[in-house]
């Protein structure tokens, strides 16, 4: 009986520990791999260390299993903690469908989204957060109500369009849905706001005076956003993390997968970013840019969630008034976490019912 009731304690415990590391340790040690890039001149200059996101998609009332909802928000929350722990942003982006079925909610459902967000990808004080909105958040544009849109910009606090200073450094963020480019209320409004930012930063680029009437310095601003970009499809991607084929060589349909041509052009003249960042697609890709005197490098950030691409990756990225460098970072495959416990608990258990009886 003695022999019995040590074997299962032995097993508990060793159960115990193997948990312990898939579900906690394994996103410490994988997380702790990737660090915060370095940038060739920082003398006298204050470094924005911003940690980027995209495409959480938390599951809604009305699609998948709750089991699948249960254990894909705690792997998301789990590894969101251990980013924050290890390397302590001053910022964090979102860059769109935070939710999946935000956009068929009622609103005690969206209320109960919104704070499952918050619960699983909380944050300390000194730590903020932006949020672009995304499709699966409020509807492609024909399809936005503005109860919708309104709701997700209050809770979220995500305007149309957000300019944020950090650091000395200008980030614009902007609702893509708002870039179609008719004369819907949204888009309109979007755009009265984009050209009011855009006169405030090409004042302050050609006289120092007017960003002290602003209360900041100039530098070319960053462009974050839920829809990449105007492309004609992802097959001039060619990150590890890219869309396989031949889904990489599928035609994007224009104001649904990517900006259109005039939008784009529109925000590039406005904005003249130096960077851009977005989402939507759950893939990675870097596309070098070239309008006008101005080229850029434009950085889609593939999903933060195991339930849209077998190897979700974040983006750190080191920012000064002049510079930004970027570093691509994995979370642990969701492969990875099943294989190791499978093979633990399998040497767990040849350990306590064959090599201890035999040592017996």
């Amino acid at each position: 009986m003695r022999r019995v009731t040590k074997k299962l304690l032995n097993l508990i415990v060793g159960l115990a520990l193997i948990g312990l590391y898939c579900e906690f340790v394994i996103y410490y040690i994988v997380i702790a791999q990737c660090s915060w890039p370095t940038l060739t001149n920082t003398s006298n200059k204050e470094v924005l260390k911003a940690f980027i996101l995209a495409d959480t998609h938390l599951l809604g009332p009305f699609r998948g299993h709750w089991l699948d909802k249960l254990r894909r928000e705690w792997q998301m929350h789990q590894a969101f903690q251990a980013v924050i722990n290890i390397h302590r942003p001053d910022v964090v982006f979102v860059l769109g469908d935070l939710f999946d079925e935000g956009e068929w909610t009622n609103d005690q459902q969206f209320n109960e989204y919104v704070d499952r967000f918050y619960s699983l990808f909380a944050l300390p004080k000194d730590i903020k957060m932006y949020m672009a909105v995304g499709n699966h958040d409020i509807g492609f544009h024909n399809r936005i109500r503005r109860k919708a849109l309104q709701r997700f910009t209050d809770r979220l606090k995500s305007p149309l369009v957000q300019h944020v200073v950090l650091k000395n450094n200008h980030i614009i963020v902007i609702n893509s849905m708002a870039m179609e480019g008719d004369s819907c209320n949204m888009c309109t409004e979007a755009r009265r706001q984009i050209s009011l930012i855009s006169n405030k930063l090409m004042k302050c680029s050609k006289n120092v005076e007017n960003c002290e009437n602003n209360n900041y310095n100039y530098s070319q601003p960053i462009l974050m956003q839920h829809f990449p970009l105007y492309r004609k499809s992802d097959a001039i991607c060619t990150e590890p993390d890219a869309p396989p084929l031949p889904e990489r060589n599928k035609l994007f349909r224009l104001k649904i997968d990517a900006l259109s041509k005039e939008a784009t052009e529109y925000l590039i003249s406005k904005i003249q970013p130096r960077a851009v960042f977005g989402g939507h697609t759950h893939h990675g890709c870097l596309v070098k840019h070239s309008y006008k005197s101005n080229e850029f490098l434009e950085y889609s950030v593939p999903s933060f969630s195991w339930r849209n691409r077998p190897d979700p990756k974040f983006m750190l990225v080191s920012i000064t008034n002049d510079e930004y460098s970027v570093n691509k970072c994995g979370l642990p495959k969701e492969a990875t976490l099943i294989s190791s416990a499978v093979i633990m608990s399998l040497l767990l258990f040849f350990y306590v019912f064959t090599i201890r009886k035999i040592g017996a």
